[in-house]
């Protein structure tokens, strides 16, 4: 049996051929076909997040750039130098997530399904940290950005009137990236309580309430009490990483 291959599958059961198929779910069943839907969501949904917002800080951010330089032009305002920063930092996190998880590609290509992703998640989980000081300031900075887009006479407001007058049909605007974040993380709350990811799920949804609820947290206390859920939660069963198993 061969596995379709589509550019960007609408869902994981468009990604195989139907004699693949139908004896993964003879053989595991609806429950376990509607995990891996998910597992394929969470991949594609991480490869399309960091695609899109790659492409914000390349056309965006970068060009507020020293060349050859991570300082930020004279010209920028303060607050948002920082939380370009912020926001560079979240998208690099999930750089590393979709890197990780694009590994479940060939186990699907091979006729097998996801057993174990619990392993390959968890080390990113106290990661999530990273969000804290860019949910702390979301609200304030997304009014500030707004102010300068639309009444800003200086060289930062032309300067973003100008992006926005040049960006390509489907890319995202500035105002749309500063939404992402917060909108991937609270998605995570209902991603993550399917059946066969409810250990994984328990601490995820523990640390992103936690960090939605409490943004101003003390990061050092945080990143602590998120790394104790990790251990208490997952504990010793789920250190594995990707799992597979042939369909009968």
């Amino acid at each position: 049996p061969q596995v379709l291959v589509h550019e960007a599958s609408s869902s994981w059961r468009s990604s195989l051929s139907a004699d693949v198929y139908g004896p993964l779910s003879r053989h595991y069943g609806p429950t376990e076909m509607e995990r891996q839907e998910l597992i394929y969501s969470l991949s594609a949904s991480e490869e399309a997040f960091v695609k899109s917002s790659r492409r914000v800080i390349r056309t965006i951010f970068l060009p507020l750039r020293g060349r050859e330089s991570r300082a930020w032009l004279p010209g920028l305002p303060t607050e948002m130098g920082r939380f370009f920063d912020w926001l560079e930092d979240i998208v690099n996190l999930h750089v590393l997530i979709s890197r990780a998880l694009s590994t479940v590609s060939a186990i699907w290509q091979a006729g097998s399904i996801v057993q174990r992703v619990a392993g390959t998640l968890k080390g990113f989980v106290p990661r999530l940290e990273v969000y804290m000081p860019y949910l702390a300031k979301y609200e304030g900075v997304k009014e500030v950005v707004r102010w300068h887009a639309e009444r800003d006479e200086g060289e930062f407001g032309e300067y973003l009137r100008m992006k926005e007058r040049e960006r390509g049909e489907g890319e995202w605007s500035l105002e749309r990236m500063l939404e992402e974040p917060v909108t991937r993380l609270s998605g995570y709350l209902d991603l993550f309580q399917v059946r066969a990811l409810t250990v994984l799920g328990r601490v995820t949804s523990l640390i992103i309430s936690r960090l939605i609820a409490s943004p101003r947290a003390n990061p050092a206390r945080a990143s602590r009490s998120l790394g104790d859920a990790v251990s208490a939660i997952l504990g010793p069963n789920c250190s594995e990483g990707y799992g597979r198993s042939q369909g009968a």
